[in-house]
């Protein structure tokens, strides 16, 4: 937040300001203009009166330089105004509040704009006005949802806000490596990537909302996507085509993060690590591309999305990587010279990003560049057996297939550029 300014020493900066929080208020009233227009009554407020609200919460909180008494005087007028509009349609027939609640939030959004906190500002208009938009499938997905549905919803709140939280956050086992709070995070993680596919599968159709899950499972933990996916495909595998996609595309995106994280942490080693990257990239989009195109088998029933997420599966891939944090640690401390390789091959069987990191920044200090490429590297083969092996394990019918394919062609592309370079 930018702070107070006085509005009489630098009006073109309050002038802004005030022109910022017309803006968000002028595009929540568009919304609600559009949404009203389906009514047969009289709206309470449009795309003159948002603006307008915004914008005396701005002024406002520039005359006072913070929120004090004449800004909390504006919202009630504003609230009072709003109680009225209330009232009269709630006589009319039509209880919907929607409206008149989004006039009370434009309110203190212009004011946070009058503050000069834009990016607040901006954030929390635009995200009302999206959330407003996407009425009619918000609305439509819970009651779409089956007991069985809301029963994983209501278990994903419960191992996120309470189970989460009051774990410890303190190192035990050999070595220390096992952190409960870390390892329960992994559990969320793969239970809320399967529940992002689900909602994506929900609101853009199935094949399209698991590729684009996919690519968001990438940027997160491809490791966990994949397991995420091979647990659904036992729920729905009439898709298993497309999962197997979703896993690929996540398995590709990680490889665009391997190298982006090294370019970051050290930009020496990308000229041994580039040529493994690219030819596994390559041999993985041309196997995706043919399993997109392939089509499914005839006579498959529709999925049936009835399970967002399966959390035994969870837990089990949170006490293998457990395991696997113990068998790092001991290649570390016990096979000297090889240790280093050793370590990010085991590794691998988990995760990419933390090997990755630490052996890019050691690169041309404490170890030569092509060594930590090589490391990197073979992190990054041993992950994508490990995915495989999960896809293999925890995945049913054309899932396992495709994976197996598509996993397979960057494994033996990324190989042979390791041979060639």
């Amino acid at each position: 937040m930018q702070g107070a300014l006085d509005p009489v020493a630098q009006p073109e900066a309050a002038l802004l300001r005030v022109l910022v929080a017309a803006l968000l208020g002028g595009l929540i009233g568009v919304e609600r203009e559009r949404d009203e227009t389906d009514r047969p009554r009289e709206h309470f407020a449009g795309v003159r009166t948002f603006p307008i609200i915004a914008a005396l919460g701005a002024a406002l909180g520039l005359i006072a330089g913070g929120v004090g008494p004449a800004v909390v005087a504006g919202f009630l007028g504003v609230a009072a105004l709003v109680a009225v509009s209330y009232a009269h349609s709630s006589r009319a027939g039509d209880v919907g509040a929607t409206t008149e609640v989004a006039a009370l939030a434009t309110y203190w959004i212009g004011t946070m704009a009058g503050l000069g906190a834009f990016l607040l500002a901006g954030a929390l208009g635009i995200g009302l006005t999206a959330l407003l938009a996407a009425k009619q499938r918000l609305e439509a997905f819970p009651r779409a949802l089956t007991p069985a549905e809301l029963e994983a919803t209501l278990t994903l709140a419960v191992i996120t806000v309470v189970v989460w939280p009051l774990l410890p956050d303190a190192r035990y086992g050999p070595w220390g490596v096992w952190n409960p709070r870390a390892l329960w995070a992994l559990v969320v993680l793969v239970c809320g990537l399967s529940f992002a596919a689900f909602v994506a599968m929900r609101f853009w159709g199935a094949s399209r909302g698991l590729y684009v899950s996919g690519l968001l499972g990438g940027l997160v933990s491809s490791t966990a996507a994949t397991v995420s996916f091979a647990t659904r495909s036992r729920e729905t595998p009439a898709q298993g085509g497309a999962l197997a996609v979703a896993a690929g595309l996540a398995s590709l995106v990680m490889l665009g993060r391997v190298v982006v994280l090294a370019g970051v942490a050290g930009p020496a080693v990308l000229p041994h690590l580039g040529p493994f990257a690219g030819a596994a990239a390559l041999g993985g989009v041309v196997a995706l591309a043919a399993l997109a195109r392939s089509p499914a088998p005839t006579g498959e029933a529709a999925p049936a999305l009835a399970n967002p997420f399966r959390l035994r599966e969870a837990i089990r891939f949170a006490v293998l990587y457990g395991v696997v944090l113990v068998l790092v640690e001991a290649a570390g401390r016990f096979l000297g010279t090889w240790g280093v390789l050793a370590a990010a091959v085991v590794a691998g069987f988990t995760d990419v990003d933390a090997i990755t990191l630490s052996l890019a920044a050691l690169a041309g200090r404490e170890l030569a560049p092509e060594t930590a490429g090589l490391a990197i590297a073979l992190a990054t083969l041993s992950n994508t057996a490990a995915k495989a092996a999960y896809a293999a394990w925890l995945g049913r019918g054309r899932f396992r297939r495709g994976v197996a394919v598509a996993l397979g062609s960057a494994f033996t592309s990324g190989t042979a550029a390791l041979l060639l370079f």
